[in-house]
C-alpha cells in the first residue's frame, strides 16, 4: 500500500512536470506567434513608412525642381509652409490627394551633413562648410514616423559643368576625344568633362581618347555600350569589351568588377541611379533608385527672366519675330509661307559664275562693346545700353536675337530667347575672367555668311582715289582711275581705295580675300594697307604692307567693325614712267570667317544650327589653324595659321543642347573645349536643375 501511494505521488509530480513544460512551451509558441505577428506588423508598417518616406523624396526633388520664382536667386525652399531649421518645423503634404496628409518633409538650403565635424544638417548654427550648392532633403511618414530619408541633392545650374551636356541618345563616332593640342580632328579636345542623358553607344571600329581628370567627370544616364571598339582609351587605359564603366568617387571599395571596370569618372548602366548612392537599403549602396525624378532637365522659365530683365531696354518684346529653320538653310524661301514674315533677309552676291548669299536674321541685334551694348531693334531703333544698367547681368527677348562683339573684362551677363539666337560673327572675351551665357528656348544658330563679292575687273566702280572715298587714312598721291591704264611716273606711290559696308557690325581678328590677283611686276610694286572703322570716318590701321595672292588672310587684333577700308599701294620703282593697269590688281569676294564662339550655350529644346542656305561651304582655308578662340593673360589673341589644329572653329565653353548633333553637313571643322573659367566666375540667374547625390535612412 505504501509503494502504491509513493507511486501515485510520482506520478503526479510527473503530470505536474509535464502540464508545467506544456504550459512553458505553449506560452513561448503563443508568445513567439504574437512576437512574429508583430514583427511582420511592424516591418509591413516600415515598409510602408519607407515606401511613403521615399515619396516625399521624389515629391520634394520635383517641387525643387519646377521653381515658380521670379528673383535672381533660386530660392529652392520657397514652396516650403515655413521656416526649416528646426526639427518642429516639419512641413505636411498630400501626396495623393484625399485631403490627409501621408508625409512630412523638411529641407536645409546650402547645408549638408558633415559627421566627421560633428556638424549636422538642420542645426541653427548653419555650419554650411562650403555647402551653397548643395540641399539636404529629409522626408518621413505622418502617421508613424517610423523611416526618416536623408537625401542630398545638387541645386546649382549643371550648364558649366560639361563641355557637352545632351539631352538624348548619341552614338560617339571616330575620334571624337583627343587630348589638347594634339591636333587630332577630334571634335573635343582635351580634358573632356560631358554629360548624356540618355544612352550611348561607341561606333564600332571607331577610335579615341577620353582623358577624365580632377573634377572633369563623364555621366552617362543610361545604357553605354563599346563593343567593337579596338582603340578606346579611358585615362590612357585600354578599355574593357562590353562594360560600363563605374568608380565611386568616396569609396573605391563599392566597385564591382562583375559589373564595371574602373576610371577616373562615373559611368552607369541603365539599371543603375546617376550619380546617386543609396543607402537606404541593405546591403548598401545601391546603385540604383529607379525614375528619371534623379535628374531634371533645366527650363527657362519665360516669368522669371522678363522679371529679371529689369534694366532699361534689356527687355525686348517681339515674340512675333522668331525665324524659321526652312528659312535660314534655303535662300529661296525667304519671303514665301516658309518664312514667317515679309522682310527681305537674304542678299545675293554674284562673280562670274559664282553665286553667294548673305543672310541678315529679322531680329533685334545685340554688339558687345568695351564700355556698352549697342542694340538695334528690328523697326530701326538704336538703344546704348551701359553694363551697369543691366539688372542682374540680364537680357530677355520674347522672340529672336542676334548677337557678336566682345565681352570686357570682368563682366559677367546672360541673354535669354524665347525663340533663336543668331551668333552673326565672332563671340569673343577681351580677357579670360568675364563670362557670357546665350539661353535659347529653340536654337542656337550661327551664321557664317558675311561674305561680299567686289567686281573689280571694271575699275570705275572698285578701286577709287580718296575723293572718291569716304575718307582717305593714306598718304601719296591719288589718281582717279577713269581709264584702265594709269602711267605713273618714277618714285611715285599712287593711292587705290576700296571702301566696303557690310551693312552690320562684325567681330574677329581675319579677313579672308578670296582668289586675289597681285598686279604688280618687277618695275611696279604693290602693297594693301587695311583699315577697319565702325561708322565709316573714325578709321583703325590694322595691317599695312601687305603683300596678298590667292585666298589670303588678313589677321590682326580681334575688334567690332562695320567699315573695312583697302588701300592699294602702287609704286613706280624704274627710273622711266611706267603704266599699270588697276584692273590687274584685285579679288572675287571678301569674308569675314567665324572662328570662335566664347561662351556657355543652352538649347533647352533644340541644339546648334548653321545657317547653309548662302551657296558657299565653309572652307578650311579661311580658318585659323591656332588657338584664337582663347584669350591669353594679354588680352584677345590674333589669329594665325601657325598651328596644328585640323577642328579650327572652336567653341570654347560649354554647349547644353536636347538633340546630340556631333557634326553639321559640311561643316566638319568644328570643335569643342572646355572653359573652367565659367564655373569659377559663373553667368548669372542660369536655369536651376536638381541632381540627386546620394540618399540614406537617417
Amino acid at each position: 500500500m505504501k509503494r502504491i501511494k509513493e507511486n501515485n505521488g510520482t506520478a503526479i509530480i510527473l503530470m505536474l512536470v509535464v502540464v508545467s513544460v506544456l504550459f512553458i512551451f505553449t506560452s513561448f509558441l503563443v508568445r513567439k506567434v504574437i512576437t512574429n505577428t508583430t514583427m511582420v506588423e511592424k516591418s509591413g508598417q516600415e515598409q510602408e513608412s519607407y515606401a511613403i518616406a521615399k515619396q516625399g523624396i521624389l515629391y520634394a526633388l520635383d517641387k525643387l525642381n519646377t521653381w515658380q520664382g521670379t528673383a535672381p536667386d533660386y530660392d529652392s525652399t520657397a514652396w516650403l509652409n515655413g521656416e526649416n531649421w528646426d526639427a518642429g518645423n516639419w512641413n505636411s503634404y498630400d501626396l495623393n490627394g484625399d485631403g490627409e496628409t501621408e508625409v512630412e518633409i523638411r529641407i536645409d538650403k546650402d547645408d549638408i551633413p558633415h559627421p566627421e565635424d560633428s556638424d549636422p544638417a538642420f542645426d541653427s548654427a548653419d555650419d554650411d562648410n562650403e555647402d551653397q550648392s548643395y540641399i539636404t532633403i529629409e522626408s518621413r511618414d505622418s502617421a508613424r514616423k517610423l523611416v526618416t530619408l536623408q537625401a542630398i541633392a545638387k541645386n546649382n545650374s549643371p550648364l558649366l559643368d560639361y563641355v557637352r551636356f545632351i539631352n538624348s541618345d548619341t552614338v560617339l563616332e571616330d575620334d571624337f576625344f583627343a587630348a589638347s593640342g594634339s591636333g587630332s580632328t577630334s571634335l573635343i579636345q582635351g580634358n573632356a568633362p560631358f554629360c548624356v542623358l540618355g544612352n550611348v553607344g561607341w561606333a564600332s571600329g571607331s577610335s579615341n581618347d577620353l582623358r577624365l581628370s580632377d573634377n572633369n567627370k563623364a555621366l552617362i544616364y543610361g545604357t553605354i555600350s563599346n563593343d567593337g571598339v579596338d582603340e578606346l582609351k579611358i585615362n590612357d587605359s585600354s578599355s574593357k569589351q562590353g562594360y560600363s564603366y563605374f568608380s565611386d568617387p568616396d569609396d573605391s571599395s563599392y566597385d564591382d568588377p562583375d559589373l564595371f571596370d574602373t576610371a577616373e569618372g562615373h559611368y552607369f548602366s541603365s539599371a543603375h541611379l546617376p550619380s546617386c548612392y543609396d543607402y537606404s537599403e541593405t546591403p548598401s549602396p545601391v546603385y540604383y533608385y529607379g525614375g528619371p525624378q534623379s535628374v531634371s532637365w533645366p527650363e527657362i522659365k519665360e516669368t522669371r527672366y522678363q522679371n529679371l530683365a529689369s534694366g532699361t531696354n534689356c527687355y525686348i518684346d517681339n515674340d512675333t519675330e522668331i525665324n524659321k529653320e526652312t528659312e535660314w538653310t534655303d535662300h529661296n524661301n525667304d519671303n514665301t509661307a516658309n518664312d514667317n514674315d515679309t522682310v527681305t533677309e537674304w542678299f545675293q552676291d554674284v562673280v562670274g559664275s559664282s553665286t553667294s548669299w548673305r543672310y541678315y536674321p529679322y531680329a533685334p541685334r545685340l554688339i558687345l562693346n568695351t564700355t556698352n551694348i549697342s542694340q538695334k531693334l528690328s523697326d530701326g531703333t538704336v538703344n546704348t545700353i551701359d553694363y551697369s544698367d543691366v539688372t542682374n547681368g540680364i537680357i530677355y527677348a520674347e522672340g529672336d536675337i542676334s548677337l557678336s562683339g566682345i565681352l570686357p573684362d570682368g563682366k559677367q551677363l546672360t541673354i535669354v530667347s524665347g525663340g533663336n539666337i543668331f551668333i552673326d560673327s565672332n563671340l569673343l572675351k577681351e580677357i579670360n575672367t568675364a563670362s557670357l551665357a546665350l539661353l535659347a528656348k529653340h536654337n542656337i544658330v550661327l551664321n557664317p555668311t558675311t561674305r561680299y563679292a567686289v567686281t573689280w575687273a571694271s575699275p570705275d566702280s572698285s578701286w577709287q582715289d580718296g575723293s572718291g572715298a569716304l575718307a582717305n587714312p593714306g598718304d601719296g598721291n591719288s589718281t582717279y582711275p577713269g581709264t584702265a591704264t594709269i602711267s605713273i611716273p618714277s618714285g611715285i606711290v599712287n593711292t587705290y581705295i576700296i571702301d566696303l559696308d557690310l551693312g552690320k557690325f562684325v567681330t574677329g581678328g581675319r579677313i579672308v580675300l578670296w582668289d586675289y590677283e597681285d598686279g604688280g611686276s618687277l618695275q611696279i610694286k604693290t602693297t594693301l594697307d587695311v583699315f577697319l572703322s565702325r561708322d565709316g570716318t573714325t578709321w583703325n590701321t590694322v595691317l599695312t604692307g601687305e603683300n596678298p595672292d590667292g585666298n589670303f588672310p588678313l589677321d590682326f587684333t580681334p575688334q567690332t567693325f562695320r567699315w573695312i577700308r583697302l588701300e592699294l599701294q602702287v609704286k613706280n620703282d624704274h627710273p622711266q614712267p611706267q603704266d599699270f593697269n588697276l584692273s590687274s590688281e584685285g579679288f572675287d569676294a571678301i569674308e569675314v570667317p567665324i572662328y570662335a564662339v566664347d561662351a556657355a550655350l543652352f538649347t533647352e529644346n533644340g541644339t546648334i544650327q548653321v545657317v547653309t542656305g548662302g551657296g558657299v561651304a565653309q572652307d578650311e582655308s579661311i580658318l585659323p589653324n591656332n588657338n584664337a578662340y582663347q584669350p591669353d593673360a594679354g588680352g584677345l589673341r590674333t589669329p594665325s595659321d601657325s598651328g596644328s589644329y585640323s577642328q579650327r572653329l572652336f567653341f570654347w565653353g560649354t554647349l547644353t543642347e536636347t538633340e546630340w548633333t556631333e557634326s553639321i553637313p559640311g561643316w566638319g571643322y568644328i570643335a569643342y573645349a572646355y572653359d573652367d573659367n565659367l564655373s569659377l566666375n559663373p553667368p548669372p540667374s542660369l536655369p536651376p536643375s536638381v541632381g540627386l547625390v546620394s540618399l540614406k535612412r537617417k
